[in-house]
Parts: C-alpha cells; structure tokens; sequence
C-alpha cells in the first residue's frame, strides 16, 4: 500500500523558481480569514539576543504558507527552511527597521540610523540617553 501523498499548497507566483517545491509541501492546513497573514505573504520575524536559540535569535525572511492551530502559522525563509511562528511575533517584511528595538537580524540597517540619531542631537547641541532623557554633563 502506497504512503498517502502529501496536500499541496497553491504557490503564488512572486515565490523564487528554486523555493516552490518547498513552499507547496510545506505541512499545515488553510490559513483563517481572520488571520492578519495570508498564503504567500512576505513576512519578518526579528530575533533578540536574549530570546531562545534558533528564528528567536537570529530572526527571518520568508513567506507564509499555512496554520498550525489558531494562532500559529508556518511557511518557508528565503533560504527555504521551514519556520513556525506565533502571528503576533512576525512583522510585514519591508517594514521600515524601528531603531529602538536592538534586534539582531537588522543590525546592519538600524545601526547607521541610531549613529545618525545621535549625531543628529549632537549637532543641535542636546544630549539624551537611549530612553530621551537628558544627561547632565
């Protein structure tokens, strides 16, 4: 008796020739109407240092594939490994870095903005910490 083959995901078309097969066999079942995420949405999770090993910590690029319960959903990253996420804990990808949040995977984005931030004050002669309150000299 054959093993039972496996459903597969409608793949939308912005998904890279090299991602499709994992995209559409990805496991997990239709994504609900509520869900602020649909099939084929590009979508961030940051990482934190502090955060347990793995996309907590590093964080992600990719797309959302289908649910896996109610408030979980999997896909794939652009690296094409799957990923499992809380909806609450991804981001719309493309959406601009907030400098504040000292997430591990925009590093290299929100680093320029806060040396930036800072030079910024330093010209206009102020002084703030990271939390806007002034220093005393």
């Amino acid at each position: 008796m054959a093993a039972p083959e496996q459903p597969r995901h409608p793949v939308p078309d912005h998904i890279p020739e090299h991602l499709r097969e994992a995209f559409a066999t990805t496991s997990g079942g239709d994504i609900p109407k509520h869900c602020p995420y649909q099939l084929g949405d590009a979508v961030q999770r940051h990482g934190f240092p502090g955060n347990l090993p793995g996309h907590a910590q590093t964080g992600f690029r990719g797309w959302v594939v289908a649910t896996v319960g109610s408030t979980i959903l999997t896909g794939i990253t652009t690296d094409g490994e799957e990923w499992w996420e809380y909806w609450g804990d991804l981001d719309p990808d493309g959406q601009p870095v907030n400098i504040w949040r000292w997430c591990t995977c925009c590093r290299e984005t929100w680093l320029p903005l806060v040396r930036a931030h800072y030079a910024k004050q330093r010209a206009a002669g102020e002084q703030l910490d990271l939390f806007g309150q002034e220093v005393a000299s």
